[in-house]
């Protein structure tokens, strides 16, 4: 599963919902007891009056005798229930969310077929059996039916052993009106045309899966499919766009072609769908066996308005969830526990899939700079977990799917990959699928295959990062060539990095390390989990540890190396230069070094730098002028960010260039709105000259160009704005639209944005994301509507986004009374989610400690070096 669109998502109440299992451990339910062997689920959904009726026959097997069978199911009207064709007793526990068949006397141990009719409704939100309204080319009204189960939303389709380590085998079969057609995990075996329109399709069984796994949907679908290396791929669409889908499709092949040769197993099942719904949810595609959700925006593109970063996201969830097909599916973890076994290893296998077919793209510095980067942020405060995390419940299962799981997971695993060498690790992770196929397993497990496979001590280093909080801080000193310290050796003492208080623990860490003196050869080394260690690189003179920045830790360095670094640094790696620039600033929040540090590095990266180098320094000092919003210095600030991004944008220009790089494609987009956000008068004119005529606007900067343009808005323009999001049928262009109304600068406009949020204008899963990007605008008045509209927000929210939704509005804050509002806030809600809300306001009051602290030294340097920079 790719996480939320509205943290990328990142991707997320106890009187939210009904009672659930927040309350209670699900670990041991089923321990023991029966094992699920075949479903066999039929099933006659009425979408128009959102219900539907099941019947299923379940197959167990029992070593024991059973005095009753008790299974998952949450808002099922069970209407008969039998045991091998006798009726038994039916009893619900509503908390438990399960469902329990009482025969009239004890089961001998061995195979028994349940059999279960029932109706229950369909949901109008993405999770369990839902369906989504939308208008067709023609304007007119229609509705299609999908599935969302993961982590444990099955039991609301169908009563069953609702967890990853009962893997069973499901037969499916609907009945649907003819005109539609009808997607599952597997081929269709037989349809059946049956009187008043309306047709039965079976599809082909599955093989035994987790229940999280199994999918339907049924629409007026078109599909596109290509032959990829004996597999039959489709996309299947709306009616109308599949000439929007030929992108995803082409990744798809990609990514297969990638796996098979990596994995050295083939794809199992004799299809692969790629499925699109318009709408929003808690997530942004969901890795099915055979049939893999996606929500139009992250699987269709558009060549008249997507650009380089809808091209690059689409291919990198495309590979993510293909990922899956082996990762998660074929080998499942074991339980929720290990979900970084998916979710990270699904992470890294995108990147190096995006490494392959498009070394361009730079997939490791861009992780490096967000997914990496996003992850020791989280993993450096209050409210963090290990990546292997304990997990009782549903509401903690939804809590996981966070930056730790996905990309502390991805950095782990491109840590040790490099410490022992890429065959040896794709051995392991080979030996890892074929010991365990369509099977369950423990981070321990993979853990040992790579081990045995590279002959290199991985469990120390994989235990060190995998089961404890946090990540090294590495300080260092030493080879500067004076007196006794001219020799090569570096002295290293290493600790937790804390950016508050509760994470300065003492935690130590095995850490493999690439140290390399600039222009020499790099030296590899595991530093042992103690406090002090020294490396020997060869010689004295300037020196980087984590050289080419594989590793998950953070380097601070004396001060003779880092005067050298900042000299040495536009002829340093992009990579390198990146790892210092994310370090510094990181310190500058700590307080583990003056952020003026960070500006002196800043200052350096010249104008011909790595895209990706120049959009993460852009971003860092824009965050910047934003910790001066309101000080006297705002405007010196401001002018100060401004002369230093404009040499970039001088570089690239606003118009596309034969030849150029995607990532140039991406800077020039980064920078229109990172310039207009520090006021740069010029660029703010131009957008919103081009925004005038917006169809002539390229691809690559439209959705930058008219986002500025919104934001500077005048009423009427804000007006006409909000006309045209209310009069656009296409989805996608939907939530764009929705996205720039969202983005008004002036607050009275974004008053009238909240407003609409409570109305019918507001597609009603694009709610959730409106609120969220006026919160980016106007922090203090996004929560304020939040706590003032809790039950009607809440009311559209669905469980994968439930418990963390108010995080994400919170978090845009740097108000400490906002902190405080948001602990108040998750006062009722389940232990876990009040564990991420404390996370997010210790963050909070981060941002607040940053300006208090750090912004005094930052101003005076801005002073003394003048508005203008030095324009390198």
């Amino acid at each position: 599963m790719k996480p939320r669109s509205l943290a990328f998502a990142a991707m997320l109440l106890v009187s939210f919902v009904a009672p659930s299992s927040a309350q209670q451990s699900q670990r041991s339910w089923f321990e023991g007891g029966p094992t699920p062997l075949k479903y066999e689920l039929a099933l006659v959904p009425n979408v128009e009056a959102g219900t539907f009726t099941g019947d299923v026959r379940i197959t167990i097997n029992s070593d024991a005798e059973l005095a009753a069978v008790t299974m998952n199911a949450i808002d099922l009207n069970v209407t008969r229930a039998t045991i091998d064709n006798s009726q038994v007793a039916t009893s619900v526990d509503a908390e438990a969310q399960t469902l329990t068949l009482t025969p009239r006397r004890a089961l001998r141990g061995g195979r028994h077929t349940l059999r279960i009719q029932y109706n229950a409704r369909i949901l109008d939100d993405p999770y369990g059996l839902f369906r989504v309204q939308y208008q067709d080319d023609n304007g007119q009204t229609r509705r299609m039916i999908a599935t969302q189960f993961e982590p444990a939303d099955a039991r609301r389709m169908l009563p069953l052993w609702d967890q990853p380590n009962r893997r069973a085998v499901f037969a499916l079969t609907v009945t649907h009106a003819t005109d539609q057609m009808a997607v599952g995990n597997m081929p269709v075996a037989r349809t059946q045309r049956l009187s008043g329109g309306l047709s039965r399709t079976t599809f082909q069984d599955t093989p035994a899966m987790p229940s999280y796994l199994l999918f339907l949907a049924v629409g007026d679908f078109e599909r596109i499919t290509r032959d990829v290396d004996g597999v039959e791929v489709g996309v299947v669409v709306r009616r109308g766009q599949t000439a929007r889908a030929q992108y995803a499709l082409q990744a798809a092949e990609q990514s297969i072609n990638y796996y098979h040769e990596y994995f050295g197993i083939r794809y199992p099942l004799p299809k692969l769908d790629m499925i699109g719904v318009p709408g929003a949810g808690g997530f942004g595609a969901m890795e099915n066996w055979g049939a893999i959700l996606y929500f139009d925006q992250f699987l269709l593109l558009d060549e008249a308005r997507s650009n380089e970063t809808d091209r690059q996201r689409v291919f990198s969830i495309v590979a993510h969830e293909i990922a899956h097909q082996w990762f998660g599916n074929l080998v499942t973890m074991n339980w929720w526990d290990d979900l970084w076994l998916n979710e990270g290893f699904a992470s890294w296998m995108a990147a190096k899939a995006v490494a392959a077919r498009h070394p361009d793209w730079q997939p490791w510095l861009s992780q490096l700079a967000d997914g990496s980067a996003d992850a020791a942020a989280l993993d450096a405060r209050e409210g963090t977990h290990p990546i292997v995390q304990t997990v009782n419940t549903i509401d903690d299962a939804n809590l996981a799917f966070d930056d730790i799981t996905y990309d502390k997971g991805l950095a782990v695993l491109r840590m040790l990959e490099a410490y022992v060498g890429e065959e040896g690790f794709r051995q392991g992770v080979r030996d890892y699928l074929n010991a365990h196929l369509y099977g369950n397993a423990r981070t321990q497990d993979l853990w040992t295959a790579v081990q045995a496979a590279s002959g290199q001590p991985v469990l120390e280093i994989a235990r060190s990062y995998t089961t404890q909080p946090g990540f090294p801080l590495l300080t260092v000193q030493g080879a500067d060539c004076r007196g006794r310290n001219s020799d090569g050796t570096i002295r290293i003492t290493q600790r937790r990095f804390a950016l508050d208080e509760v994470s300065r623990t003492n935690e130590l860490w095995s850490i493999p390390v690439v140290a390399q003196r600039v222009g020499g050869e790099p030296v590899r080394a595991v530093l042992p989990p103690q406090a002090q260690s020294t490396i020997d690189v060869g010689a004295c003179g300037t020196y980087i540890v984590n050289a080419g920045q594989s590793a998950f830790f953070r380097v601070k360095y004396d001060e003779t190396n880092f005067r050298r670094l900042v000299e040495a640094f536009p002829q340093l790696d992009a990579a390198d230069q990146l790892g210092l620039l994310l370090d510094y600033f990181a310190f500058g929040r700590s307080g583990d070094a003056p952020m003026t540090d960070f500006l002196e590095l800043a200052d350096r990266v010249p104008a011909s730098a790595d895209p990706v180098v120049i959009t993460n320094t852009a971003e860092s000092l824009v965050a910047l002028a934003t910790y001066a919003h309101g000080r006297p210095s705002e405007d010196a600030v401001r002018a100060y960010v401004r002369g230093r991004l404009q040499p970039y944008f001088a570089r690239v220009g606003w118009d596309a260039r034969q030849g150029e790089s995607s990532n140039e494609g991406k800077l020039r987009a980064t920078l229109i709105g990172s310039l207009a956000a520090v006021g740069d008068e010029a660029v703010i004119a131009e957008a919103r000259r081009r925004a005038a005529t917006p169809d002539a606007v390229q691809a690559g900067i439209r959705d930058a160009v008219l986002t500025v343009a919104a934001a500077n808005a005048t009423e009427a323009e804000y007006e006409a704005l909000v006309q045209q999001a209310r009069s656009t049928t296409d989805f996608v262009e939907q939530r764009r639209l929705w996205d720039r109304v969202a983005k008004a600068q002036d607050e009275a406009l974004a008053r009238r944005s909240l407003q609409m949020v409570l109305g019918d204008d507001i597609t009603r899963q694009l709610r959730p994301t409106v609120l969220s990007d006026v919160a980016e605008v106007h922090p203090r008045l996004a929560w304020d509507f939040l706590v003032a509209n809790r039950a009607a927000v809440e009311a559209f929210l669905d469980p994968l986004s439930r418990l963390e939704y108010p995080t994400t509005i919170a978090d845009n804050s740097s108000d400490p009374a906002v902190a405080d509002a948001l602990i108040q806030y998750a006062s009722n809600q389940p232990e876990g989610a009040q564990r991420t809300a404390a996370g997010i306001a210790a963050s909070i009051r981060l941002k607040a400690r940053t300006v208090r602290d750090a912004m005094p030294a930052v101003e005076q340097w801005i002073a003394r070096r003048g508005a203008a920079g030095r324009g390198r």
